[in-house]
């Protein structure tokens, strides 16, 4: 009996120091988080910086400074566990010295909705296809060649959108007593000479579904900003159900694709008419942002094939 209580006793003190063992190799592998803030059960950090304003950035701030300007501060929003970088050290460290790491985007659920094979330059993950894609806008089309090339086209539109506030103006009735120039509210007539504008330079024209268009980018931006419950709890289905972002992302992309199709078909026709006339002189057959993009596909000199995918997601951005 005693040697069976023997045993006993040593079997049980070897588990005991396997388990310290392990116990100790587990602290070690601990990751260290940065600090942060006090936080609620579920909805994490969230009330603090929905409670302070508008202004999210200028919130973080006040945080680490809550902090001891701490330089990486650790928040939990929602579901989402986020590390901002609260200094210029750590900003130069995730934006220099490890952007590698760092250098493709969150795919939350509504950005999942929007560009659902991670098309374009914005939310293509780092690598062959997101680096020739930048080299591709770098060079084609945000060069100053290409910059000072659609010079005439914003003239124009800037000449049409002086034009038509001062006609709205001059038709108000208290313009003409030689009292105060009347209020004119140019919020629109400015959003439609920036959409004339780059639609020019993307396809030769102004589109002709432009005020769907200008729906269609409110509506996209709407989706890609602002906290969405169905990206801050992207796990929960009562989320996604309640807060409908994802819904609506998917509806804008059916419309935004519908549109860029459109576009591309008015891209075709201005170009068909332009072949039947032999005598239109060289400004009316320059190359636009589309044309340019065909060429390249065309070509088919890349080493990653440039997708029409690619070609809608990156005018969208030149659009946007």
């Amino acid at each position: 009996m005693e040697q069976v209580a023997y045993w006993f006793i040593c079997a049980c003190a070897f588990l005991a120091l396997v388990l310290l063992v392990r116990l100790g190799a587990a602290r070690r592998d601990v990751v260290r988080l940065p600090p942060g803030p006090w936080r609620l059960p579920v909805v994490g950090n969230l009330h603090q910086l929905m409670l302070r304003g508008p202004l999210v950035h200028r919130t973080m701030a006040d945080l680490a400074r809550g902090l001891d300007d701490a330089p990486l501060m650790r928040l939990q929003l929602g579901g989402v566990p986020v590390v901002v970088a609260s200094s210029p050290d750590a900003a130069r460290e995730v934006t220099c010295t490890h952007d590698a790491a760092f250098a493709s985007r969150p795919w939350p659920p509504t950005v999942r909705r929007l560009r659902p094979h991670r098309e374009g330059v914005v939310f293509a993950p780092y690598g062959a296809m997101w680096r020739q894609l930048r080299k591709v806008c770098v060079v084609e089309m945000l060069s100053a060649r290409r910059v000072r090339s659609f010079r005439r086209v914003r003239e124009e539109e800037a000449a049409r959108l002086v034009a038509s506030i001062a006609s709205s103006s001059s038709s108000s009735p208290t313009g003409h007593d030689g009292g105060a120039a009347p209020a004119v509210n140019g919020s629109a007539p400015s959003a439609a000479a920036v959409a004339d504008a780059t639609m020019r330079a993307v396809i030769g024209d102004r589109f002709e579904r432009r005020e769907e268009f200008l729906e269609s980018i409110t509506e996209a931006v709407r989706s890609f900003t602002g906290f969405s419950l169905d990206d801050l709890f992207p796990s929960s289905r009562l989320a996604a159900a309640v807060g409908g972002m994802t819904r609506r992302a998917e509806a804008s992309i059916r419309k935004g694709h519908q549109l860029m199709d459109s576009a591309f078909r008015q891209h075709q026709q201005l170009r068909d008419a332009m072949a039947a006339q032999p005598h239109l002189d060289d400004c009316a057959m320059e190359e636009d942002l589309l044309d340019t993009l065909l060429r390249i596909q065309k070509e088919d000199n890349l080493d990653v094939p440039l997708t029409t995918g690619n070609i809608k997601a990156v005018l969208l951005v030149c659009i946007h």
